[in-house]
């Protein structure tokens, strides 16, 4: 097909796209937002909504930024809270752009405020959010603290160079009689580890694009940046990790929102916008800890005490079957009891009860794609790092967490490649819905075809769902090979620099090539209105799955003598468990309370104050107290809970 003829196909293709939008869609964003960006828009809302709009300073940054908060919801209202953590890593610009985006949902939507505050932070790394609008491009999570990565006597002085000028970081590959890694075969852009044991030799070393500026022979081994925020969280911290920095918490950042969410205890569930998504793939358990559970061995007060055998190992299957039968009734033996009775640790996989909850809305996310029009599919996405906000969210909270990434690369078709480089094209219309925006290698935004996510246009095909790819070790990471796909595909092939030769000054002669940094999780700007208009709207079915407890009904029995018999049930309206059993287990969200109150009662069985322990998901639970009124009074059961509501029930008794 003649140029002309393709031209006028993608012209088409553009004008009917455009006419089959909401003239809302149309606009798209300008350009991802950079720190300065965010929090001016921030204060933008504020002042647009004062009375339901708040704004926190959480803390400043290493590097001299504020990282703000955005609270939303009602004056007066002590109603349960929703968490929404975005771009921790600093590396998600779509993240901070889904938040902001959701900020200013909230406020046009009364379903969204009343009843429920919000507390959302755009941008939890703005240090490391910051490379991304600068030159030479390239990603790193790290913070704005001083680090010195090789423990010599200078910090970050040896980074990245840019030598090509083309104003991104790449990588060198140098032939070497040493060299580790292959070109694939059919895919000589791409890189692969050479299998000795195959008879397999390597030809190339890799490196980073730069030079050795300290003269150690390491290159770019102490660029610029410290601390990744996002794994600078309490649960299953790495210590003496490359970016998990001094202790947990040891950020600002990360230090400021431990201390709010520990003063905030309405906070009931927590989003994280980032680099995972528990709604296309839940949290997966088979994480190790420190303590085989294979081989378990039993202490010798405790067996002797229990009568179990100490002089062997048990497996924990086998230690629950011994358990089980000395508890009471209705309470049940599981990993997560046993580690703690035994001491074997943190719990570091999800409870079975809660991945209950985990897989029945991960499924009904994907049927709300589907009814969308979303059916192809993308790479699985990823699970989250030791330390992680999300991790910590829901081991240490105790609470339900719902991470999102909004985008994921599009899996790749199997074709045909003609051994230099270039991918046959499938068909005309593939062709004509291809967008043209680079990932960030200028900052230019384009008019590309942007998708109506009510009909599933090609947009919106690259955000769709699916297995994980399966390495064939042969063809190479399956990862870069989306990535060129993606490249060749949706960015006229600029995701990715043709290697070409360098002479290098200690190196020598070197290739200098690569794929452009944030291309694996960033999609072109023109994407993003339609990727957030399909997906933060299933935000607003999230939060009707919140626990919602009310006591339903009050039976008073008159017992003869001025005694009455109470009796009370509670009941939790919404879908999750009060609380969920991360929760119950650690003991963490504040218990709601049953009061009772009236003038002159005693009571004679029960307790004033009682605490609700559990209600699960669409049930309710019975509370009987016995109590002595010699006059008529006006007895008040009031339900108080931070997590899941108020209520309260009056009746006349006595006399």
């Amino acid at each position: 097909m003649n140029i002309r003829k393709l031209h006028a196909i993608r012209g088409l293709m553009l004008l009917v796209a455009l006419l089959l939008m909401a003239p809302s869609q149309v606009r798209g964003i300008e350009k991802y937002s950079d720190p300065a960006a965010v929090n001016r828009r921030i204060e933008q809302l504020r002042q647009a909504n004062p009375s339901m709009v708040k704004v926190l300073k959480l803390a400043v940054t290493p590097g001299g930024r504020e990282m703000l908060m955005i609270e939303i919801g009602r004056d007066g209202s002590s109603a349960p809270a929703v968490l929404v953590g975005a771009n921790f890593s600093g590396i998600t610009p779509l993240a901070t752009e889904a938040a902001l985006e959701l900020a200013s949902r909230i406020v046009a939507d009364t379903s969204l405020n009343t009843g429920l505050r919000w507390y959302i932070i755009p941008l939890g790394n703005p240090d490391a959010g910051a490379r991304y609008f600068t030159r030479p491009l390239w990603s790193d999570p790290g913070n704005g603290r001083p680090f010195n990565d090789d423990t010599d006597d200078q910090t970050d002085e040896d980074g990245y160079n840019d030598l090509d000028g083309n104003g991104i970081i790449t990588q060198m590959r140098v032939k070497a009689p040493d060299g580790t890694w292959i070109p694939i075969e059919g895919e000589p852009r791409l890189m692969r580890k050479a299998d000795a044991s195959k008879g397999e030799k390597g030809i190339y070393k890799l490196y980073t694009e730069g030079i050795d500026d300290d003269g150690d022979g390491q290159y770019n081994e102490d660029v610029p940046g410290g601390t990744n925020v996002n794994i600078n969280f309490p649960h299953l911290f790495k210590s003496f990790g490359r970016r998990s920095g001094l202790y947990p918490g040891s950020e600002p950042e990360s230090a400021a929102l431990l201390q709010f969410a520990f003063t905030h205890p309405e906070i009931a569930m927590v989003l994280a916008f980032g680099q995972t998504n528990y709604l296309l793939s839940p949290p997966k358990g088979g994480r190790k800890g420190s303590v085989d559970t294979e081989n378990i061995r039993i202490p010798r007060e405790t067996g002797t005490s229990l009568g179990i055998d100490v002089s062997r190992t048990y497996t924990m299957a086998e230690v629950i079957e011994l358990v089980q039968p000395m508890l009471p009734p209705g309470m049940t033996a599981d990993e997560s009891l046993i580690s703690s009775f035994l001491g074997l640790g943190a719990v570091i996989n999800p409870l079975p009860e809660d991945m209950a909850f985990y897989n029945e809305i991960s499924s009904d996310f994907k049927e709300y794609l589907k009814k969308k029009g979303v059916t192809a599919e993308r790479l699985e996405p990823a699970q989250p790092e030791d330390g992680a906000f999300e991790l910590w969210a829901y081991y240490q909270l105790g609470l339900p967490v719902f991470t999102m990434d909004f985008w994921g690369l599009p899996k790749p078709k199997e074709e045909k490649s003609d051994g230099k480089g270039d991918e046959k094209k499938t068909d005309v219309v593939s062709d004509a819905r291809k967008t043209g925006d680079a990932v960030k290698a200028d900052t230019k935004t384009d008019d590309s075809v942007k998708a109506d996510p009510e009909k599933g246009d090609a947009v919106q095909d690259a955000r769709k769902t699916g297995d994980a790819v399966k390495a064939d070790p042969k063809k190479g990471d399956p990862k870069e090979k989306a990535q060129l796909a993606f490249s060749d595909t949706w960015l006229q092939g600029r995701g990715f620099t043709s290697w070409k030769s360098y002479s290098h000054p200690t190196l020598g002669e070197v290739e200098i090539g690569g794929f452009t940094p944030f291309i694996e999780n960033t999609p072109p700007e023109s994407m993003v209105d339609s990727l957030l208009a399909l997906q933060l709207p299933y935000v607003s079915e999230l939060v009707k799955k919140l626990p919602r407890l009310a006591v339903t009904e009050l039976k008073v029995t008159e017992k003869g003598g001025g005694v009455y018999r109470l009796e009370a049930w509670v009941t939790n309206d919404g879908y999750l468990s009060f609380p969920i059993a991360m929760g119950k287990r650690n003991k963490v969200p504040s218990p709601a309370i049953l009061t009772i109150g009236g003038d002159g009662i005693e009571i004679l069985s029960g307790k004033k104050r009682t605490p609700v322990g559990e209600v699960g998901g669409m049930k309710a639970v019975r509370y009987v107290w016995l109590v002595r009124s010699p006059k008529k009074t006006t007895l008040t059961l009031r339900l108080e809970s931070k997590q899941a509501g108020n209520d309260s029930e009056k009746v006349i008794i006595g006399g």
